[in-house]
């Protein structure tokens, strides 16, 4: 019993960690009712109001080959039937964007557009029904102002109990993408609908701390990730190990990790963030597919850091609005920020903003230098390690990142990726997660891989025809 207490101890930590919204400095602690009644990116600074949108029209996917007309290369099987394609992913490779995870979002995932690319007609994304096509809600950045600000979209949700962020149970079968945000080895192992039941137990009677609630807006609340898990995992099935293994695929890809970077950065930072504990769902996917004699292919982690959300405020830009120093608590004593200090959008950095004259932040409003674990460490001793022990291919997307956010990024057909923020067309309204251009660019470094590594003839994405059909149904 012991052991079950801490292992769902940790899952909750975490949870709040990833999800939580930005709360003011004051002693705010949400009570039930209230804490369950509405969803925590209500407390947002940057969330200004609740909207409505119609549900995002579907791609026509007119452009991509008919089904079973591409050459696959070794990818074929022995048989000649269609090949099982599963995904072990996060948050990007479920398609989540602008804050959110909608049905469009799903059907512009790049491992749905690799999909489509080469011929399946079988691969299950999960997605959400018309009718919920919103899914979990999504955020729409207000062009006029000069710091990030949205409206929470939130009509034509998946959510069959808004309090608790249950969401309705996926009616179409068995899903091969088996994506979430902050996908990790607990929720692998776990039972999935006994640890919700207790997830929203703990979160009804024990409020959730002030210093928690300073995560952003992302993943809404600490219920999401698992309402996303258990919507695509059947009931019976007693958690995610149990559901893969009925599958038997023939290709496979992993793209782990990257949330827990962007989790722990959106936290504050936390040194030494890469472990045992965070590398372990890769080492199962590649012992899965392995298992079960599949092709496959695993993603480097982009450097997080580079990304649009953890640029937007910058010493200089605080330094216009207060005229004294800018302090950050830190351990018992406090560090005067430079400009190596990553201010994150909390309440109290925003206050500073906007000319308060309090300036000294606490650890979770700041990262720090020594805060900062990079994900090379990850991608050369981890990643790469196991491609050598194991023999199969690697997508750099650590790599292919670096070219895209300094502006170096031009595809095949001539497209070019722009990385600026908000008004190019690789970065969604998050900053964080790429636009349907980006998921687009994403799969084409995963085709091309596919192509050399197996000897296919999977054709790229016409990324500038792509990006004409995304203009007309978003």
């Amino acid at each position: 019993m012991k052991t079950h207490i801490t292992i769902l101890s940790t899952v909750l930590s975490a949870f709040t960690f990833l999800a939580c919204s930005n709360v003011a400095r004051q002693d705010i602690q949400p009570q039930e009712p209230e804490f369950m009644a509405k969803p925590l990116d209500s407390l947002n600074p940057l969330i200004v109001a609740e909207i409505t949108r119609p549900v995002k029209a579907d791609p026509s996917f007119s452009w991509a080959p008919k089904p079973g007309s591409v050459d696959l290369g070794s990818l074929k099987t022995a048989s000649g039937k269609e090949p099982v394609l599963m995904v072990i992913g996060e948050a990007r490779a479920a398609g989540y964007r602008d804050g959110g995870l909608c049905r469009q979002g799903q059907l512009t995932s790049y491992p749905n557009l690799v999909a489509r690319q080469m011929g399946l007609a079988r691969f299950d994304p999960g997605l959400f029904e018309k009718e919920e096509g919103n899914g979990s809600g999504y955020i729409v950045q207000d062009p006029g102002s000069t710091l990030p600000s949205w409206s929470k979209v939130t009509n034509n949700l998946a959510f069959s109990d808004q309090k608790t962020m249950r969401m309705k149970p996926y009616a179409g079968g068995v899903v091969h993408n088996v994506s979430v945000p902050g996908n990790g080895v607990t929720k692998y192992v776990l039972n999935l609908h006994t640890l919700y039941n207790e997830v929203i137990d703990f979160a009804k009677n024990s409020p959730i701390p002030t210093s928690a609630l300073t995560a952003n807006y992302l993943w809404t609340t600490g219920m999401v990730p698992l309402a996303l898990i258990n919507r695509i995992v059947p009931k019976e099935k007693p958690n995610v190990w149990a559901h893969l293994n009925q599958m038997d695929p023939d290709i496979g890809m992993i793209d782990l990790n990257a949330d827990l970077f962007t989790m722990a950065y959106i936290g504050g930072g936390q040194s030494g963030i890469m472990g045992s504990r965070e590398v372990l769902p890769e080492r199962q996917a590649i012992e899965y597919f392995r298992k079960k004699n599949a092709r496959y292919v695993h993603m480097t982690i982009p450097d997080v850091l580079d990304f649009p959300y953890f640029k937007w405020f910058t010493l200089k830009r605080l330094a216009k609005r207060t005229k004294n120093p800018i302090y950050s608590n830190w351990g018992s004593g406090s560090v005067l920020a430079d400009n190596k200090t990553i201010f994150l959008p909390t309440f109290n950095v925003i206050n500073v903003l906007n000319g308060s004259p309090f300036e000294t932040l606490e650890e979770y409003d700041v990262i720090l230098p020594a805060e900062i674990s990079k994900p090379e460490w990850h991608n050369d001793s981890e990643i790469a390690a196991y491609a050598r022990e194991f023999g199969h291919p690697i997508v750099d997307f650590y790599s292919i990142y670096k070219q895209i956010v300094n502006g170096a990024y031009i595809t095949d057909d001539g497209f070019r990726i722009d990385p600026s923020y908000p008004n190019g067309n690789f970065f969604s309204a998050d900053g964080i997660h790429p636009t349907a251009i980006g998921q687009a660019v994403l799969a084409n470094e995963v085709i091309k891989v596919l192509n050399k590594s197996y000897q296919a003839k999977i054709p790229l994405i016409d990324v500038e025809l792509f990006a004409a059909e995304m203009k007309k149904v978003k």
